[in-house]
């Protein structure tokens, strides 16, 4: 058995402190009087219960385990940066029912085809947004889709995508772009999510292109997941003991305490 938190035990000197400047009970006799009302145990057996109950305290505080060796994880060290265009020709209708809900359609296939990797969302406007930090959290990001505020977006005739992918690179590590939009980003894998100009505005020709079908989607998570690199973490594995302690320090302040007179 060992001790994650030995430093604990340092509590253990107040106990010999007290016993070296008071060799009987470490209470003022009224006061335990008072505490142990209709308690059927005297005074020393009593002080038993409560010096135990108080070392168990300290040793449940010392968080005590037992280890069973160490165990490896294999996670994702990558993380993917969606770049959601939200100017005003994502509106535009030539994708059914716009080119902005179809962009969020195909995010939440996406995350079906994903090896778990961490995902951040960045909804580009005027301003980029940082929709959620890295996480591989699907459900709570696909919420989060779910909740825009779509009031305060597409107002601006177009987005700064590129801009996004810089803020991007100051805070997020190891970021692979993947830019959702008509207009094609400097950089990442680019998904263009339109069919016609719309807006006096021009779409590109790069990039993969919108499918109906699951076709763009599967194309896409496939570039994704081959790029993924992985890194492994060791973690202890334990058995921790300290509720054990705990439980029995409890039952001990209450039999103490609580406990009816004969």
């Amino acid at each position: 058995m060992e001790f994650l938190n030995p430093f604990a035990f340092i509590l253990l000197l107040g106990l010999i402190i007290v016993f070296l400047k008071n060799k009987n009970l470490p209470f003022q006799k009224n006061i335990l009087e008072k505490i142990t009302t209709k308690v059927s145990f005297n005074k020393k057996k009593r002080f038993i219960l409560y010096l135990i109950a108080y070392i168990l305290l300290i040793f449940a505080l010392a968080r005590p385990i037992i280890k069973h060796g160490f165990t490896y994880v294999t996670l994702p060290k990558n993380n993917i940066v969606i770049i959601l265009d939200a100017s005003a020709p994502m509106k535009c209708k030539d994708i059914y029912p716009d080119r902005f809900d179809a962009a969020i359609n195909k995010i939440k296939l996406l995350f079906k085809k994903l090896n778990m990797q961490n995902v951040s969302i960045i909804i580009v406007d005027n301003q980029p947004l940082l929709l959620n930090p890295p996480s591989n959290d699907y459900d709570a990001i696909i919420y989060l889709l779910n909740h825009i505020n779509k009031n305060f977006l597409f107002t601006s005739p177009i987005s700064n995508v590129n801009e996004a992918i810089n803020e991007a690179k100051k805070t997020i590590k190891n970021p692979i772009f993947l830019t959702i939009s008509y207009q094609a980003p400097k950089e990442g894998l680019f998904y263009n999510i339109a069919k016609k100009s719309c807006l006096n505005t021009k779409i590109s020709n790069k990039g993969i292109k919108f499918s109906y079908s699951n076709k763009d989607i599967e194309k896409i998570a496939k570039i994704l997941n081959k790029k993924e690199t992985q890194k492994r973490i060791k973690i202890l594995d334990k058995t921790e003991l300290f509720y054990y302690f705990l439980l029995i320090a409890l039952i001990l302040i209450f039999i103490a305490s609580f406990g009816r007179s004969k």
